[in-house]
């Protein structure tokens, strides 16, 4: 296995990995998402906490899919 196709798979779990405790209470967003009262403000301060993740695995995918490619 080439050392990019493995460092894809690993950047897919571990973003994964962070959505999951994300969602399960595991880790703490960032910021201050007690303070928001509707639904944009509530986006506006879990938005960092969810791209982070969410980038992470979106740069796996293109390892892995950029990986094969010839």
């Amino acid at each position: 296995m080439k050392p990019r196709l493995l460092a894809g798979y690993v950047l897919i779990l571990a973003g994964f990995a962070l959505i999951l405790m994300l969602g399960y209470g595991v880790i703490e967003p960032f910021g201050s998402i007690a303070e928001a009262d509707d639904m944009a403000g509530l986006l506006t301060a879990a938005a960092p906490s969810l791209l982070l993740p969410f980038a992470i695995f979106l740069v796996g995918l293109w390892l892995v899919k950029g990986a094969r490619r010839k």
